[in-house]
């Protein structure tokens, strides 16, 4: 099927977020007893906000905050060490600016609150180049659910087999696959030689390789 549009991710993809994410659940959890390791991070790694705090709640528990405390301090946490600290993934505006010059619609599908969405396309430049940009926060199910992707899908008035997602975790790769659209994976060092990515239409380690991709 001929590509008409790219849909982008936005956390490990845009920008790498997942450690200022890492940094962030390690000393939000703290305040309520709990020590986390990167790899217990990385557990829930494509998953809405909101799914993460439930998650660790519902498996580790903990006393002293709610649940929506605990999700208002860990969202401010990481907004403000983006920032402080983020930029752009090497090969950003290189992949947008060449998708624009082909005509393809553009559009980013996140699994972040969409407050933190605004933080980042501000911070990097980046609000003109998307022609949507959908957050999954309030839908009612997030990645690997397919909802968010078929719903920007509408939204760009592009059919979903004629769409293009870039993903970084698996979560958002099975969503992509769901959702009946082509796939490039770019997954964060460590993950890059796990087999489940291979369900990707390209497995890629940086986004500068995109040029050399034969997309359709």
């Amino acid at each position: 099927m001929k590509i008409e549009a790219v849909i982008y991710d936005m956390d490990g993809v845009i920008i790498d977020s997942e450690p200022f994410w890492r940094e962030a659940i390690i000393l939000t959890f703290k305040t309520v007893g709990l020590n986390f390791t990167e790899d217990m991070c990385r557990e829930t790694m494509g998953m809405r906000l909101i799914e993460v705090i439930e998650y660790w709640h519902e498996k580790l528990g903990w006393e002293g905050k709610t649940i929506a405390q605990v999700e208002e301090e860990l969202l401010a946490t990481v907004s403000e060490l983006i920032l402080q600290k983020a930029d752009a993934i090497n090969g950003v505006y290189q992949s947008l600016n060449s998708f624009k010059e082909r005509g393809l619609k553009l559009a980013l599908a996140s699994s972040s609150a969409s407050s933190l969405i605004k933080t980042v396309l501000n911070k990097l430049e980046l609000n003109n180049y998307f022609d949507v940009v959908n957050s999954a926060e309030n839908l009612p199910y997030g990645k690997p659910h397919p909802m968010i992707f078929i719903n920007t899908a509408n939204d760009l008035g592009v059919k979903p087999t004629n769409c293009l997602v870039i993903e970084d975790s698996f979560n958002g790769l099975l969503a992509a696959k769901a959702a009946l659209m082509k796939t490039i994976v770019v997954p964060e060092k460590e993950n890059q030689n796990n087999p489940n990515f291979n369900i990707a239409d390209f497995n890629i380690t940086s986004l500068t390789q995109i040029k050399d991709l034969n997309i359709g």
